[in-house]
């Protein structure tokens, strides 16, 4: 080889190697970019998964109170289920002893407000509702009613109580209040 050509193959390898390496940055923050937005993609992943859950859970236990509700038809149910929270009693165990219908009705909401608010003889139990509360309240004189489930989905200590699901037609809901699931059960 040349002199010269061996001059001019050092040059261009000088300047390949400095031009590589502005590249490999290039690539490298490209690279950084495209990770940071994959872990975002993850935690709002996460935070739907956790807002399905919640609603999911809100939906089964409406339904296990209507179906209460259902399965002791032969208590009055106008005064028996109704009720906006649990008052920490504990009823008979009607799991176990014999009851009544209005005794059913007491143990029936007793244990539905366990599961609502997760505290299972005052010992609260992980994977239920982020502060969670339940109602059940009759609709005028009929024989309607209105299942309501409350949590803070966010769990940012939210305490408003206005559903914005209830409204009609529905509105914005307050980032402060709590999110909540209704089902009407006709009796």
């Amino acid at each position: 080889m040349s002199a010269q050509r061996l001059k001019n193959c050092a040059e261009t390898s000088r300047r390949v190697r400095g031009f590589t390496l502005i590249e490999v940055l290039i690539a490298l923050l490209v690279l950084a970019i495209g990770v940071m937005g994959i872990a975002a993609l993850q935690m709002s992943t996460y935070r739907q998964l956790q807002t399905s859950h919640n609603f999911g859970a809100a939906v089964m236990l409406a339904s296990d109170i209507a179906d209460r509700m259902i399965a002791n038809s032969a208590q009055d149910l106008g005064t028996a289920y109704n009720h906006t929270a649990w008052l920490g009693e504990k009823p008979k165990n009607c799991a176990t002893d014999t009851c009544t219908s209005a005794e059913i009705a007491e143990y029936d909401v007793n244990i539905w407000q366990q599961q609502v608010t997760g505290f299972i003889d005052d010992v609260k139990t992980p994977g239920t509702l982020p502060s969670g509360r339940g109602a059940v309240a009759r609709v005028g004189a009929t024989d309607n009613f209105v299942i309501t489930v409350q949590w803070d989905d966010d769990m940012d200590g939210s305490a408003g109580t206005d559903c914005a699901a209830l409204n009609s037609p529905p509105t914005l809901q307050d980032p402060d209040d709590l999110d909540c699931y209704a089902l009407t059960v006709g009796l």
